[in-house]
């Protein structure tokens, strides 16, 4: 699961990259892994959103499970599932990057 939580068979369900309510097909690209708290806890709000919120609350992000499963719906979707899901996986790959880059630099000024 894309939030790496360790959650019991019953608590496991599968979230809509995007959420029905913006528009989001149940078909197979749209849906990916999810522990029960955090699929209910994201509602509809965007996946990369979601997901930044998470790390600044302490919480693991899976992001490479996320990116494959946006990749996945910008290949695969409907129109609008492509859309999102390119849009989606370009603000986590910048996050992801932006991140690391800060981690490289902390990790510089401090060894100096």
């Amino acid at each position: 699961m894309w939030c790496s939580v360790a959650a019991w068979p019953r608590d496991r369900t599968v979230e809509h990259l995007l959420p029905r309510s913006r528009g989001g097909r149940d078909g197979a690209p749209n849906l990916l892994p999810a522990c029960r708290a955090c699929n209910r806890e994201r509602r509809s709000q965007a996946a990369a959103a979601y997901a930044r919120q998470r790390a600044r609350d302490g919480r693991a992000v899976d992001v490479e499970t996320l990116l494959r499963g946006l990749d996945r719906i910008a290949a695969n979707g409907s129109v609008a599932e492509r859309r999102y899901g390119a849009r989606q996986a370009r603000a986590v790959r910048h996050w992801r990057d932006s991140e690391a880059a800060l981690a490289a630099h902390l990790a510089r000024v401090t060894r100096a």
